[in-house]
């Protein structure tokens, strides 16, 4: 729908002139990297003056579809926004509907064997070398106290979510990981092992393609975790998701910490 002609309120112009840009993106082709043009060159284009103007690039860049630097080759250039976008806008909405960490493994049953059907038909070679390199990380940690287990276990997920090669998935999948983080759990006693022979199950039904056993094996991998969770750990499944917890992790996966990493593999903050 062309906006170009519309009267725009006068507080709603930032948010107008956005979506205009991003439009304007995908008209021109341009790709992650490429630049818009220098501040007048913008102005004159969208007809807006310079505070609704890097209002509008402030409003794209916190939602990571550019970024701005400073310097003769600096100014705006389109960037290609990560799953912490949609991650950081579900953790405010689901603070509000009162989602607890239970909600979140709910949804991650409802989502995740359909993620590992798809990977299952849509699985790379190297997607496989990706899948056999966190069965074997998590051999390799069964037995190794701290957060090495919970950090390959999450990024396990990860990559199943990636094999799918869904762009939506690929986003909603972390979305959900980064929640079942913010709270304080830890895997069940003695749950390592067995947790990692169901891996390596999923892992061996997505490399011959079966969809349903790779829908199959991760309901019940995800079940059963949670059945273990709520046998030793059970009032931490009632803990709520806040928002404020969610904007953390993010922080710390944009400064460089592991994606997905479980809370028990972060020291607790406040």
């Amino acid at each position: 729908m062309a906006e170009t002609q519309q009267v725009v309120r006068r507080g709603l112009l930032p948010t107008h002139t956005a979506r205009r840009i991003l439009r304007d993106f995908h008209e021109r082709g341009l790709e992650p990297g490429d630049g818009l043009a220098d501040e007048a060159t913008l102005i004159k284009r969208y007809e807006v003056s310079r505070g609704t103007l890097r209002e509008a690039l402030r409003l794209l860049t916190f939602l990571g579809a550019v970024t701005v630097k400073a310097g003769p080759n600096g100014g705006p250039r389109l960037a290609t926004p990560g799953p912490d976008v949609v991650a950081s806008a579900m953790g405010m909405v689901v603070q509000f509907r009162g989602a607890t960490l239970r909600s979140v493994f709910e949804a991650r049953i409802a989502v995740e064997p359909a993620v590992a059907a798809l990977a299952a038909a849509h699985r790379t070679e190297h997607d496989l070398v990706l899948l056999d390199d966190s069965v074997d990380a998590l051999r390799r940690a069964q037995r190794v106290r701290g957060p090495e287990y919970a950090v390959h276990s999450g990024r396990y997920h990860l990559r199943v979510a990636e094999a799918a090669h869904n762009d939506v998935l690929a986003t909603i999948v972390p979305a959900l990981a980064t929640m079942t983080t913010t709270v304080r759990w830890r895997f069940p006693r003695g749950s390592r092992a067995e947790l990692t022979r169901r891996i390596a199950e999923a892992v061996e039904a997505i490399r011959g393609q079966d969809e349903a056993a790779a829908s199959t094996t991760t309901r019940a991998m995800i079940e059963w975790l949670v059945g273990e969770i709520e046998t030793q750990q059970r009032t931490v499944l009632d803990s709520p998701i806040l928002w404020p917890d969610v904007d953390e992790v993010l922080a710390e996966q944009r400064s460089g910490g592991p994606a997905a990493e479980p809370a028990e593999a972060r020291p607790k903050v406040g």
